[in-house]
């Protein structure tokens, strides 16, 4: 897979994402205040608190296709878990006070225009169905956990902006219908169905990308695999120096010593370190392995 071609075209998708949620974010608040609906101002908020997730998110894919390892001598994965986690983060108030409006306007509804908050919908929609198409395309072509993590995002955006038309639109023709009892509960019932969206999406965000974040042992079964692996190659290095685990999400990590001889020539130690990485990762699909080559020293008189 090439990377760097990946890269290029997340970083293309991420620009219309980003670039296209400013006028629409501008476009929310406005029509949420004339409409006064409830609806609309919490979709604003949420483009508000996107915006700032989606430009750091922006730079973080930048930063990964330098790759560079002076800055970021221990990978860049983690700047998108990060990302996810302070969406989380900045959605869990933004949700409560959309909760708290929205039992307050069913309480006491409010009159709400319809048709004005129809109208950044439809863009909006549009805006949606695009990205999604695009980050289909480049799952079609590259073969990334991180393109997989956009078609989700942007998929569960399209069927949003899909139901919120239809309630906005059913807001427009029941009066028409002469159907006026339950119209002033629709934008805040509705919104309170945004807020606990939110709520749900926001602590499942915090708690998936928190485990990533932390750095947790390997468990001791695990460890033990490990100096089996090692110990069934024994005979092809001359000391074992230490080795450090850790395990961060799904993915593993193992930092292994070998110490040889000066004698041993450079494709006998390429062709061993070559076994021991194929054997650990035939047992942990997840394992990113490092195996730091030394020279045993003479022993002193």
């Amino acid at each position: 897979m090439n990377l760097n071609a990946m890269f290029d075209e997340l970083i293309k998708l991420s620009r219309v994402s980003l670039f296209t949620l400013v006028p629409l974010t501008l476009t929310f608040i406005v029509t949420g205040y004339f409409s006064n609906s409830l609806t609309i101002l919490s979709i604003a908020f949420d483009c508000g608190v996107s915006l700032i997730v989606q430009t750091f998110a922006f730079k973080s894919i930048r930063v990964m296709k330098s790759g560079d390892p002076i800055r970021f001598p221990h990978g860049t994965g983690k700047l998108e878990n990060f990302s996810g986690l302070l969406y989380g983060a900045l959605n869990i108030p933004v949700a409560l006070y959309i909760l708290y409006r929205a039992i307050g306007d069913t309480i006491v509804p409010t009159p709400t225009i319809y048709a004005i908050a129809q109208l950044p919908m439809i863009p909006s929609l549009l805006r949606s169905g695009y990205l999604f198409w695009s980050a289909r395309r480049l799952q079609k072509q590259f073969d990334s956990p991180l393109i997989e993590s956009y078609v989700v995002d942007f998929r569960t955006a399209l069927w949003f902006d899909g139901i919120v038309v239809i309630a906005l639109a059913l807001g427009v023709l029941l009066p028409l219908a002469g159907v006026n009892t339950v119209t002033g509960y629709i934008d805040p019932v509705f919104s309170m169905c945004i807020a606990l969206y939110l709520l749900r999406g926001a602590a499942m965000l915090l708690l998936s990308n928190f485990k990533v974040l932390i750095d947790f042992p390997m468990p001791e079964d695990e460890q033990v695999q490990i100096i089996r692996v090692l110990a069934e190659e024994f005979d092809a290095y001359e000391q074992l120096g230490s080795i450090r685990t850790r395990r961060s999400g799904a993915q593993r990590f193992v930092d292994i010593e070998l110490y040889f001889h000066g004698t041993v020539d450079v494709t006998s130690i390429s062709a061993l370190t070559k076994r021991i990485e194929e054997k650990l990762r035939s047992r942990f699909r997840d394992m990113k392995v490092n195996i730091l080559v030394l020279e045993t020293l003479p022993r002193p008189a």
